[in-house]
């Protein structure tokens, strides 16, 4: 298998692939008409990675003026923890070179997603109670400069 990673803007044509990532991955799941509907917003910047033609993750942020929000990030789990999700964040500020100042939330409990973000720069600044839903968790609120 090609070891190399595309990363680039959302398609149309990539709907149906991260909609089925969407749903491996989150136990509440984003549907299709949602995601076609954020991808096309001007306020937000989606990027899929993709390896040997098949897209492997996907990514979302909203940006506003030079503030970003990481909404999602999904790498398929059979090809987790080799650099993908490094690339689409990676792949994320070349593609947003306004933003000064990016949020985003993770569960308490997913400590490969934290350590992937603390790895990229971020550093937790907070905590939301009960922010998730199926299971009931807390969020950790993470921050990242530039």
């Amino acid at each position: 298998m090609n070891d190399f990673v595309t990363v680039r803007p959302f398609g149309t044509s990539d709907l149906e692939a991260v909609a089925a990532l969407e749903r491996d991955c989150f136990p509440d799941p984003w549907s299709e008409t949602s995601l076609q509907e954020m991808a096309a917003s001007p306020h937000t910047r989606y990027l899929v990675a993709e390896r040997a033609g098949r897209i492997v993750g996907y990514c979302g942020a909203q940006v506003v003026l030079d503030e970003g929000d990481i909404l999602r990030i999904a790498v398929d789990e059979t090809v987790r923890r080799q650099g993908i999700g490094r690339a689409l964040l990676a792949g994320l500020w070349q593609h947003t070179p306004e933003v000064c100042l990016w949020n985003l939330d993770v569960r308490a409990g997913n400590a490969a997603a934290q350590a992937l973000y603390r790895a990229c720069g971020f550093v937790p600044i907070g905590t939301r109670k009960r922010y998730y839903r199926e299971p009931a968790e807390d969020a950790v609120l993470m921050q990242r400069k530039g």
